[in-house]
This record gives structure tokens, C-alpha cells and sequence, in this order.
């Protein structure tokens, strides 16, 4: 299948040359992927897909049209070039548009071993599923299954443009994940484990999986509701890196030079506590989101977003790049592997260190201003007193506002890289639980 991507990035460069575009980029993304659920040890479904296309992206007299097809046929890509050449008069200029500057462009040949050779098939991922659910059904307190499911992907990406630039990206992914119930009637409860590696042998065992699921699931057993207050809050680490995201989000320079972030302002300052860092880092062996190459084919980098708690660099394509006035950060596919870097607390310490708080576990809904930074989301846990988590707690929502919770972080020594946004486990010094 690679061939027949190559030849075709070179036939859409070629005619786009020959029609007089000004330059062009294409790439190309083919993909391989299974996925096989069960649920109280049957066989629920399989699915396969084998897939590839291509986009092209032409830039002409500063304005820019960008199409992509799963066609592979010649005349059909030659179709595709002059469907652009004849979109791109009415489409407005952007002044900003333009291929990547050349002298930021990758050309080394880093071997981040993001390929694992083990090819899963169905029996492999059939046995995998079930022996996690009948794991996690075996747990004391068990009574139901949601269903477990395994796969494997194989990605491989392309990029060729007219500047002379070609190279190619290839990723495995493995993945196993669980959710199962707990209780009897009206007093039933809900978790999961999802786990997700670029090579096997680094996911845990099937057991494990899902004994951490059914354990989950059983301490969330008799919630209590609790009145509304203003108390200290930790955030697990399954859910604390959703904090990054909104900080990534505030420091995309497309936001920025829009002037709706809500951090706009604060490039240079102090936005967290003086002994915070967070970093980006692709190079990562065997991370989810490493690349040795953004989309546009810049080289990457590893960066310090946050040093000393003071905000440091926006994430920039080469676009937004040009509008403030400043050089690509090589994020124009967005952030690779992003963390907070840990701290000298355990997470043991952070929950002795509360009178009366809130330990988030799970989160779902949100509510959140990209330009003010107001912040709430539904959320269940365990109620903290005394320095200990005490009882399961459901139905509260958790609110405060963005900046001044970064301001009031502390995070622990916990920190595990297995989503590509990653934190620790996280402490804000005080929000409010709305309850009863």
C-alpha cells in the first residue's frame, strides 16, 4: 500500500507544478486497525479497517484550499489538483498561509521505536477481552459486565511538498479496556480501565486490568451527597491532566491571535507556583505522542511551556507563527507528550494534608469560558476528613475559576506517561462543591 501512497503524493506535486500552483503539500495516511469486544465471555463484534487517503494542500497568491480523497485512481488526483486550481481564486487571502520556513524543516532520521512488529490478530484480541473481564467479574462485589474490548492499529503517515521536503512517520497502538458493575438494583455502580501503549509488551495483564477496573467499581459503592461548600480539591491523575488540555488550549496560537484565550496576557508571568514546569516533549521512547515531525514537517523539538511556574511559549503552526510575529514551535498537529512534571509530595501526603476535601476520581460535562477561564464540571470521588478518603461521594459539581486554580496547584510525585497529556495526581487548595 506504501507504493501506491508514494507514487501518488509524487503525481499530485507534479500536476500541481505543471497547472502553476505556487506550492503545494500532500500527504498521505494509511492505516490498519482491529478491535474485538466481548461481554460475559461471548464474542460481541470484530471490526477491521484498512483504509489510506490523501490530502493536498495548494497555496497560491496568499490564499490556500486544502481537499483530500480516498481515490487513488490517476486521473482522479489529477482531478483533484485542478478541482483546487479552480477553487482557489474564490477562496480570501490570508496574508499568514504558506508552506513551513525550509530551514526548520526535519531531516534527521531518530528512531523513537514506535513500531512494534507483533502483529494481534482476532484470537490474540478475542483471549485478551475475555480473560480481562472474567478477571474483573471474579472481584467480590462484581455483578455485571459492560463488556471488554482489545485492539491494535498500525498508522503510518507521509508528507511531501513541493519544497522538496518528504518523509514518513509510523506508529503501532495496543489497547485493552474494561467497564463493569457493581451492586444490585437502584444501588448499582460503574468504572472502568482503559489502557493504551505503542508496543504489547508494555500494556499490563489482562488481570490486572481488570481487577483495577472491578476494584474501582466496588469503592464507588453507597455514595453519599454532600452539602455545598468551598474545600480543598485533589484531582486523581485519571483525571487531572484534563487541566492541561485547557492550558493547552489557552496558549494555542490560534487562539492567541485572536485574542480569545484566557491567557493572552500572561506570556512571561507568573501563572502557576514557582516550582511547576510543564514540558512537551516528542522524543519520548515508546510515547503515545511522540513524532519526530509536526504536520507541516518542522522538526521537533522537546519545550519548556511552564519553567519556575512562569509561562514560557504558545504552541504555534508556522500560520500563527507569522501572525504574532514569532517562529513555529513545530505544534501545528498540536502537542505530543505533554506533562506536568511531578512533585516532592505523595499522593498519600496530599490526602493527610486535608481537614475536609474532595477526591475526584471521574468527571463528565463541562462548562468552560476559553476567554475568562471560568471553570465547572460534574464529578464523583471520595469525601477527604480527617486526612482520610471516607466515603464515595456522586452528584456534586466542581467550579472555580482557571487561573486562580493553576495559581493554587501542587502536584504530587505520582506522575505516569499513558495518555500524551499526562499530570499527577493534583491538588487545588480550595473550589467549590456544589451538593445538596
Amino acid at each position: 500500500m506504501s507504493n501506491s501512497i508514494e507514487n501518488s503524493l509524487s503525481l499530485l506535486l507534479d500536476t500541481a507544478k505543471k497547472l502553476g500552483a505556487e506550492s503545494a503539500a500532500v500527504m498521505g495516511n494509511e492505516n490498519t486497525s482491529i478491535n474485538v469486544a466481548t461481554r460475559l465471555g461471548k464474542l460481541e463484534s470484530v471490526e477491521r479497517n484498512e483504509s489510506k487517503s490523501i490530502g493536498l494542500e495548494l497555496i497560491d497568491n496568499k490564499r490556500r484550499v486544502t481537499l483530500s480523497s480516498t481515490n487513488f485512481n490517476k486521473d482522479a488526483l489529477k482531478a483533484l489538483v485542478e478541482t483546487a486550481m479552480s477553487m482557489i481564486q474564490a477562496i480570501p487571502e490570508n496574508e499568514f498561509c504558506g508552506l513551513a520556513d525550509k530551514n526548520m524543516l526535519y531531516k534527521g532520521d531518530l528512531d523513537l521505536d514506535l513500531v512494534d512488529n507483533y502483529i494481534m490478530d482476532n484470537n490474540d484480541l478475542l483471549n485478551s477481552s475475555i480473560e480481562t473481564e472474567e478477571n474483573a467479574l471474579n472481584i467480590k462485589g462484581i455483578t455485571n459486565s459492560e463488556g471488554a474490548s482489545s485492539s491494535y492499529s498500525k498508522n503510518k503517515f507521509f508528507l511531501a511538498t513541493s519544497d522538496g521536503f518528504y518523509n514518513f512517520k509510523e506508529k503501532t497502538n495496543y489497547s485493552t479496556g474494561i467497564s463493569v458493575i457493581a451492586g444490585h438494583g437502584t444501588k448499582m455502580e460503574r468504572d472502568y480501565e482503559y489502557q493504551s501503549k505503542v508496543h504489547n509488551v508494555d500494556l499490563e495483564a489482562p488481570k490486572i486490568i481488570g481487577k483495577i477496573a472491578a476494584d474501582r467499581a466496588v469503592a464507588r459503592l453507597n455514595p453519599k451527597k454532600v452539602k455545598s461548600n468551598s474545600v480543598p480539591i485533589i484531582f486523581d491523575p485519571r483525571v487531572s491532566g484534563s487541566l492541561l488540555t485547557l492550558f493547552t488550549g489557552g496558549i494555542s496560537g490560534q487562539a492567541i491571535a485572536r485574542g480569545t484565550s484566557f491567557l493572552k496576557n500572561k506570556m512571561g508571568k507568573d501563572i502557576f507556583k514557582d516550582n511547576i514546569q510543564i514540558i512537551d516533549d516528542p522524543h519520548i521512547l515508546r510515547g503515545l505522542g511522540s513524532r519526530t515531525f509536526d504536520g507541516e514537517g518542522i522538526n521537533s523539538k522537546k519545550i519548556k511551556l511552564v519553567e519556575n511556574g512562569k509561562l514560557k511559549s504558545w504552541l504555534l503552526s508556522s500560520q500563527s507563527a507569522r501572525q504574532l510575529k514569532l517562529k513555529s514551535t513545530g505544534h501545528s498537529s498540536g502537542v505530543s507528550n505533554l506533562y506536568l512534571a511531578p512533585g516532592d509530595t505523595t499522593n498519600i501526603e496530599l490526602i493527610e494534608s486535608i481537614q475536609e476535601g474532595f477526591y475526584v476520581t471521574e468527571m463528565m460535562g463541562m462548562s468552560f469560558n476559553q476567554v475568562t477561564g471560568d471553570y465547572s464540571r460534574g464529578a464523583t470521588g471520595f469525601w477527604i476528613e480527617k486526612g482520610e478518603k471516607t466515603y464515595p461521594v456522586s452528584e456534586v459539581t466542581i467550579a472555580g475559576n482557571i487561573i486562580d486554580m493553576y495559581k493554587m496547584l501542587t502536584p504530587a510525585s505520582d506522575l505516569k506517561l499513558i495518555t500524551g497529556i499526562d499530570a499527577p495526581t493534583i491538588m487545588i487548595d480550595k473550589m467549590i462543591v456544589a451538593g445538596l
